[in-house]
């Protein structure tokens, strides 16, 4: 009898082996119930920054156009204890800017992020293949955080190459933090799946491109769909920030050394702003399973 996917399940190659878990779907196929996942904790640090318009605008996919002000904001992170990696944990460092979307039957205004490296390669190919993200490989240190000093750091590299760090100082917390990400608005997230067609010399372009978002489509009746913070316990403090992005060479990052350098070419003109929060929740409120692709113009 011949391999049939199950319609119902969630698959990546290889896929002959059965439904595969992640995020997103239990080892047997099936969705985690909230007792399943438990309660994941996270630490996120962001630094946001005004940079030159029109480098900004170099790295925009067609019908993408900038928003506002060309702030780009910078996160790292570390989320621990997640259900779907059995208590284990990853860091993650990922940028945006605020842009406007036009696609064949909507409009989104929200962030475009054109990167994401993260520390487990199981978090990459899931958020590559079901969401679209655009993930690379690094290796993180843990955040070295001294509340009473109000002072926190953080690396990422790779091929022993650090090709990052963020710091802050003068941390202050919050009295009454509002639930939400750093940087957050409202705002609908985006990111740019392309999955090239094999072919020989790639001649035959992608067998698909398009945006990826979890806001609600429009019309729908429905809020965006990322994060639900209801029953986190949730910490935010302000403060001083930043960053550093140190150019490589292709001996020193093969395959990401371009990413790296077209980021550290964004021009840090003015720090504007600089946040952390460390919550805590059901780990299956972080799943982001309502992920879906907006039909291209």
């Amino acid at each position: 009898m011949t391999f049939i996917p199950d319609p119902s399940s969630r698959y990546r190659m290889p896929i002959m082996f059965g439904p595969t878990p992640g995020p997103r779907q239990h080892p047997e196929g099936r969705m985690w119930t909230a007792e399943e996942a438990g309660r994941m904790r996270a630490q996120w640090m962001k630094v946001a920054y005004r940079t030159d318009p029109a480098k900004l605008e170099k790295l925009l996919p067609i019908g993408f156009s900038l928003r506002g002000e060309p702030i780009v904001s910078v996160s790292c992170a570390w989320f621990k204890d997640l259900y779907w990696l059995a208590g284990r944990g990853y860091g993650i460092l990922s940028v945006d800017f605020p842009v406007t979307y036009q696609g064949k039957t909507e409009r989104l205004d929200g962030a475009l992020c054109p990167i994401i490296w993260e520390g487990a390669p199981d978090a990459i190919m899931t958020g590559r293949e079901e969401l679209g993200f655009p993930k690379m490989f690094a290796n993180f240190t843990d955040i070295a955080w001294d509340e009473a000093a109000g002072h926190a750091t953080c690396e990422a590299s790779w091929y022993e190459h650090t090709f990052f760090d963020i710091e802050m100082s003068n941390l202050v917390e919050e009295a009454n933090p509002v639930k939400q990400l750093p940087g957050s608005n409202g705002g609908a997230q985006m990111y740019y799946k392309y999955m090239p067609r094999t072919s020989p010399n790639g001649s035959e372009g992608a067998d698909l491109a398009y945006v990826t978002t979890s806001a609600a489509p429009a019309g729908s009746g429905g809020a965006q769909v990322n994060i639900s913070f209801d029953e986190f316990e949730f910490r935010r403090w302000t403060g001083k920030g930043a960053v550093n992005w140190h150019r490589a060479t292709f001996e020193q990052l093969p395959l990401s050394s371009h990413i790296v350098n077209g980021i550290a070419d964004l021009d840090i003109i003015e720090y504007v702003d600089a946040e952390m929060v460390a919550f805590s929740g059901p780990g299956i409120g972080v799943a982001m399973n309502a992920h879906r692709a907006v039909e291209p113009a």
